[in-house]
């Protein structure tokens, strides 16, 4: 008995070892890749799809030859993703690049800079069996490895993607006025200080004020300020939607809501023009130099049609 127990013991162990072997593929000198700790200031990405080139100046990021504000928070992920990936296994030393996407026609070439000097270049294929990772080549190295960490589509994005979306970021604390003129009609709103409550100190009459918002002409009409925050809210911060391409304010159709924020000695003045892209109204800003969309939930707050809408219900 314990013969036989031996021998199926050593059986099951082989068809374990076996079963590793396969499962680590070709695995072997899989090289340790040394990351960087000066930050890059240049990212090409390169695919059949899209050609972005993005470089740091005065620490913002632009984006190809229009030179597009860029997200500095998304376009510094990539980078991370470039340097901090893991390779797991050595899939290939021969080739075999079009199996695995890693062409120029299939794969995704990205080429990290800093200081001039190239800090990392990847060639990026399809995804492994789990969609976890992908297969790739790494610098100038002919072999295919399989990494964790970094995918194909973490790269191959539309500019859109990582243009930079906020226009403004006003505090509501900090608004001292504001107007909206929604198809002709104006309203000014303002703040009034009013008595807030009394109360007796030292036998003397202590009058505590608060501030409170009203429009200009309906000055007894009492606003609910939550639905004056609630428009303010827009700004804190306002991003855009989408950029749409080749779209300009001749283009954009007729303005119908005009937009005028004092806040902290500045103005800020938005235009909403008539015409839509994907449901959402094109828009302007003074702080901006492009046409950017609005999204309804934001336009619907400033289309206001009706004071009454603004007062306390009473």
């Amino acid at each position: 008995m314990k013969k036989k127990a031996i021998i199926t013991l050593g059986l099951i162990f082989i068809l374990l070892l076996a079963l590793v072997i396969k499962n680590r593929g070709c695995r072997g000198d899989v090289p340790e890749i040394e990351g960087w700790y000066e930050p890059a200031d240049e990212i090409d990405v390169k695919s059949s799809d899209i050609s972005l080139a993005m470089n740091k100046k005065n620490n913002m990021w632009f984006i190809n030859e229009q030179a597009y504000p860029g997200d500095a928070d998304l376009i510094e992920s990539l980078e991370r993703k470039a340097r901090d990936f893991k390779l797991l296994d050595l899939v290939s030393d021969k080739g075999y690049y079009d199996k695995y996407d890693l062409t120029e026609e299939k794969g995704v070439s990205v080429i990290i800079k800093g200081g001039g000097k190239v800090l990392r270049k990847l060639l990026i294929g399809k995804a492994g069996s789990t969609n976890n990772h992908s297969y790739l080549k790494v610098d100038d190295r002919k072999e295919i490895y399989l990494a964790s960490g970094i995918m194909k589509s973490d790269f191959n994005l539309p500019v859109s993607d990582l243009r930079d979306r906020l226009i403004c970021d006003i505090k509501n604390a900090d608004v001292k006025s504001f107007s909206i003129n929604y198809m002709g009609k104006n309203f000014d709103f303002h703040l009034i200080s009013v008595k807030n409550e009394t109360d007796r100190k030292s036998d003397k009459e202590k009058t505590n004020l608060k501030s409170e918002w009203r429009c200009s002409e309906y000055e007894n009409l009492e606003l609910n300020s939550s639905s004056v925050n609630s428009i303010l809210g827009i700004f804190s911060p306002l991003k855009a939607a989408e950029f749409p391409e080749n779209v300009e304010k001749k283009n954009a159709g007729n303005v119908i809501c005009k937009v005028n924020i004092i806040y902290a000695d500045k103005k800020i003045e938005i235009e909403i023009f008539s015409k839509k892209d994907k449901e959402m109204n094109y828009a302007f800003s003074s702080g901006s130099r492009y046409i950017f969309t609005l999204g309804k939930w934001q336009t619907e707050k400033l289309f206001i049609r009706n004071i009454n809408d603004l007062a306390v219900k009473k």
